[in-house]
C-alpha cells in the first residue's frame, strides 16, 4: 500500500501534515478490511509501522524485509543511521517534506545495486514527511515485547549496512521468527535477485499456512 496522501496531485502540501502515527492509523485500516486476517510484507520503515500496527489488528503472516528495528531491539540505531540524523536532524524540524541526498540514498540504501538501477530507483523516490523521517533517523519508536500470534519471517543483505543482519537477527528471535539473510545483497534487497525472493518467501508461507490459504481465498 502508499502512504496517505501521496498519491493526491499535489503530495508536498498534504505530507507536511503526515505523522508516523498517521500511517500506522492507515495501515490498520487496511489490515481490518480484510474479511480474514491478511499476509503482510513490508520493508525498511514500513516494518516498524506494521509492528505498531499489530498492536490493535492481527495477520495470518508478517514479512519484513531490510527492517528498520524498534528502539527496544540492542543497537536499534545503526551507525549509518546515526550518521544520517546528524546530517538531516535539522531537516526534520522544519516541518517540510524532503528528500535525502541522492549520494546518501545510494550509499546507504542502494549499495551494492548496479549503477543504472540505483539512478532508476532515486528518480522514484518522493519527498518524506519530515516526522516519519525523523522517527527512522532517530530510531526511537517502541513497540510491544514478546513473540508475535502469528508467523514471521524477517529478511536481511550481507551488506546491508543500514540494518545489519546482525540486528535482523535479533528482531526476529526477539518477535518469535526466522531470519534468513541473502549473501552479497544490500538494504535494498527485493530489487536485485527478486525472483528467487519472491520464490523463497511464497514456500516460506506455504510451509506455514498451507491450507489456510486456500481456505481464506474460498471463505
Amino acid at each position: 500500500m502508499d502512504l496517505r496522501r501521496r498519491s493526491i496531485p499535489n503530495p508536498t502540501v498534504s505530507l507536511s501534515r503526515l505523522s508516523f502515527d498517521d500511517c500506522v492509523r492507515g495501515l490498520a485500516e487496511v489490515i481490518r478490511s480484510f474479511s480474514n486476517p491478511p499476509i503482510l510484507l513490508a520493508m525498511n520503515l514500513g516494518a516498524l509501522m506494521a509492528l505498531k500496527a499489530l498492536e490493535e489488528t492481527k495477520l495470518s503472516a508478517l514479512i519484513l524485509v531490510s527492517p528498520s528495528p524498534p528502539a527496544n531491539i540492542v543497537d536499534a540505531q545503526s551507525r549509518q543511521q546515526r550518521l544520517l540524523w546528524l546530517k538531516y536532524r535539522w531537516l526534520t524540524f522544519l516541518q517540510r517534506p524532503f528528500r535525502i541526498a541522492e549520494k546518501d540514498f545510494r550509499t546507504h540504501f542502494l549499495t551494492p545495486l548496479p549503477e543504472n538501477l540505483q539512478s532508476a530507483l532515486y528518480q522514484r523516490t518522493v519527498p518524506e514527511p519530515s516526522a516519519v523521517a525523523r522517527e527512522f533517523l532517530a530510531a526511537r519508536v517502541r513497540v510491544a515485547s514478546g513473540p508475535l500470534s502469528c508467523p514471521v519471517l524477517v529478511l536481511g543483505g550481507s551488506e546491508d549496512n543500514l540494518t545489519p543482519t546482525a540486528t535482523s537477527n535479533r528482531l526476529a528471535q526477539w518477535l518469535g521468527g526466522e531470519f534468513r539473510e541473502y549473501r552479497g545483497q544490500g538494504h535494498w534487497l527485493i530489487e536485485q535477485d527478486g525472483e528467487s525472493i519472491v520464490r523463497d518467501i511464497h514456500r516460506w508461507i506455504i510451509r506455514n499456512l498451507g491450507e489456510k490459504i486456500l481456505l481464506a481465498e474460498f471463505s
